[in-house]
């Protein structure tokens, strides 16, 4: 399965936090599975940290090894990721520019979304697979 893991995943995997559920550990040991990040978390780590909203460990490039590090890919931005939100509604679902963008990304790469956002259920209309999540 391929599959775009969250920031908020990222973060807690940065972290070395034990806390994530066994059915999301599974699918970063299951050599089965390609995973990615999306450049839109990495910009999204920046500008948060950059804010103190969220503290990365280290610095982008200690993250960026990292996700090397797991094996998992850096999936860029391309114009059809920016075309697929023009399909959502004009009402934001998302107020988070982010979310909304990875979420796209998803969609128009047929990736699974691996996620704790309870609102992912609102874009199955527009195609998103997902596995939703709780931290234990």
């Amino acid at each position: 399965m391929n599959y775009l893991i969250d920031t908020q995943l990222l973060l807690h995997n940065l972290n070395g936090c034990h806390k994530l559920p066994n059915e999301i550990l599974d699918f970063f040991f299951d050599y089965n599975n390609i995973g990615h990040v999306s450049v839109v978390t990495l910009h999204e780590l920046v500008i948060k940290n950059a804010k103190n909203q969220i503290r990365i460990p280290g610095s982008l490039s200690n993250v960026i090894n990292h996700i090397k590090e797991k094996n998992l890919g850096i999936l860029p931005v391309n114009a059809h990721h920016i075309i697929q939100l023009e399909t959502f509604e004009r009402e934001s679902i998302h107020k988070d520019p982010f979310d909304r963008l990875l979420i796209a990304q998803c969609i128009d790469e047929r990736l699974t979304f691996i996620t704790s956002d309870s609102k992912v259920t609102l874009y199955e209309k527009y195609g998103l697979d997902y596995i939703q999540y709780e931290l234990n």
